[in-house]
C-alpha cells in the first residue's frame, strides 16, 4: 500500500480553487451561516498548523518539489490550508446544523460540482506550464489517524450514555456523522483522482483510505463542540424564558 499522498497541478487550479472558496464564503454570509463560517476559519487555522508547522517544519513528511515562480512554501501552504479548511469544516457544520435535507443536498452538490470543475477546467483551458508538485508521506501517521477515528467515535458513544448533552444522540446520527466525514473528503479525492492530479495508482490506498479516515479524525470533535454550544445555548434560552415569565 502506498503511503504517499501526491498532488500535481498548475496555477489554474489555484486560481479556480480561490474563486470557488470566495463563492462558498459569499453564500455562507448571504445566508447568515455565520457559525459555519467561523468554524471554517477555525478549520483553516487547524489545517495550517497541522500541514505547515507539524508536517512540513517538524516532521518533514510534507515535501514540496516545485512551485510557480514567486510562490514560497509558506505562501502556498497558507492558501492550501485556507481553502481546504474553510470549505470542509464549514460543510461539515452545515450538515450538523441544517434540518432541511434539500439544503443539505444543495451544499453537497455545490461541493462536488465545484471541486470537479476546479480539477477538470485546467485540462480544458490551460493557462501556463507552471506546476505545483507536492507530496505528504503518511506512513508514520496512518495508525495515528485510525486511532483518532476509533477513539473519537468511542468517545461519542461513551458520552451518549454518561453525559446529559449527548443522551439524545442516536445510533443513526452516529452513522450520519461518519457518512458526512466520508462525503466531504471523498469529494476532493475523487475529483483529484479522475482529473489525474492524484496518480491513478492511488485508487485504493489514497482514495479509499483517505475518504473514510482523513476527515473523520476530526468529525467527532467538531460534533462535540457544536453539540455543547447548541445544548448550553438552548439551556440558557430556557432559563431566560422561565425567569421572564415569573
Amino acid at each position: 500500500m502506498s503511503h504517499d499522498v501526491i498532488r500535481v497541478f498548475g496555477w489554474e487550479f489555484i486560481l479556480l480553487d480561490i474563486t470557488f472558496c470566495a463563492v462558498w464564503i459569499t453564500l455562507l454570509i448571504r445566508k447568515n451561516y455565520y457559525l459555519q463560517f467561523f468554524f471554517g476559519l477555525f478549520g483553516s487555522v487547524i489545517v495550517f498548523i497541522s500541514d505547515y508547522v507539524f508536517f512540513y517544519l517538524i516532521q518533514g513528511t510534507r515535501e514540496i518539489f516545485s512551485l510557480p515562480t514567486g510562490l514560497s512554501p509558506l505562501m502556498f501552504l497558507i492558501y492550501f490550508s485556507f481553502t481546504y479548511g474553510m470549505i470542509e469544516f464549514s460543510y461539515v457544520m452545515i450538515m450538523f446544523t441544517l434540518d432541511n435535507w434539500s439544503k443539505k443536498m444543495f451544499w453537497t452538490l455545490l461541493l462536488y460540482s465545484g471541486w470537479f470543475l476546479i480539477a477538470f477546467l485546467p485540462k480544458i483551458f490551460p493557462l501556463s506550464d507552471s506546476t505545483v508538485d507536492i507530496v505528504r508521506h503518511m506512513k508514520e501517521n496512518r495508525w495515528t489517524q485510525i486511532g483518532m477515528v476509533v477513539g473519537g467515535y468511542l468517545l461519542l458513544i461513551i458520552f451518549k450514555y454518561t453525559w446529559k448533552p449527548f443522551r439524545s444522540l442516536r445510533w443513526l446520527k452516529l452513522g450520519f456523522l461518519f457518512l458526512t466525514g466520508f462525503l466531504v473528503h471523498f469529494a476532493m479525492e475523487i475529483s483529484l483522482l479522475t482529473a489525474g492530479i492524484r496518480p491513478a495508482s492511488d485508487l485504493i490506498s489514497v482514495l479509499v483510505f483517505n475518504s473514510f479516515i482523513e476527515f473523520n479524525t476530526g468529525v467527532p470533535i467538531l460534533f462535540i463542540a457544536w453539540n455543547l454550544i447548541n445544548y448550553y445555548m438552548s439551556e440558557k434560552k430556557i432559563r431566560e424564558t422561565l425567569i421572564s415569565s415569573c
